[in-house]
């Protein structure tokens, strides 16, 4: 194998896990609640309140209806069955029965706006209920997935990275340190193959005599355009 070539397939195996990492990372990124289950968690939590507030209307608008009721038939029942009143009295007390059901056909009126506005708000309620437990069945899925998918990378990261040391064992230690020198400086890639005469890298061509450097493994030889590591295959 050439020295080239080593160092190809170092720089191989360190993509590989260059891209294993980016790709936990991006994974990390996604654990976790979603924005998407925030929003639905919170829209059924608003919808709850609004819910839970219509209800409690609606519950004093009905104690207060049935309460303006029972004053209603009590002052009534004095009217037309207590005592004898005076005409100034019984005007009085008729006065405060038609106030009384006066406040008691608006309550009424609110009553069933209240009605219809809990029945709306619990209907609102449900369908944010309903999309919450699609979110979330949605989320926990791709959650699962996402963690299956953390658990193979990381594992295969372990398995490159026990790999890694055997590869190094046997490139030159100069060739290495060249190597370790010029690939963050290449973008990943300190090592460009040859193709059809092409230079990978860069995608310009080489030279012949480059080339046949390149192929003669007697010393690394480096693309005149794009500065990497030319490897003939």
């Amino acid at each position: 194998m050439s020295r080239a070539q080593q160092l190809y397939q170092l720089q191989t195996l360190d993509s590989e896990l260059d891209k294993i990492n980016q790709q936990l990372a991006s994974i990390a990124a996604q654990l976790g609640e979603s924005e998407a289950l925030k929003k639905a968690r919170a829209e059924a939590g608003a919808a709850e309140k609004t819910w839970r507030q219509a209800q409690a209307a609606m519950q004093d608008l009905t104690l207060e209806v049935k309460s303006l009721a029972e004053k209603i038939a009590q002052q009534e029942k004095v009217l037309y069955q207590g005592k004898a009143l005076s005409a100034k009295e019984a005007a009085n007390l008729q006065d405060e029965i038609n106030s009384l059901k006066r406040r008691h056909s608006q309550r009424e009126e609110r009553l069933l706006e209240a009605m219809v506005g809990a029945e709306e708000s619990e209907i609102q309620l449900k369908r944010a209920q309903t999309e919450l437990t699609q979110v979330e069945a949605d989320w926990q899925a791709t959650q699962e997935q996402l963690t299956q998918q953390q658990a193979a990378l990381r594992a295969r990261a372990v398995e490159l990275k026990q790999h890694r040391p055997v590869i190094i064992k046997v490139i030159d230690p100069d060739d290495l340190e060249e190597y370790d020198d010029l690939r963050p400086r290449k973008a990943g890639r300190a090592v460009a193959m040859i193709k059809d005469g092409i230079c990978l890298g860069c995608g310009v061509a080489a030279s012949s005599s480059r080339i046949q450097h390149a192929r003669a493994d007697t010393e690394l030889v480096y693309c005149g355009t794009c500065g990497r590591i030319l490897y003939v295959a």
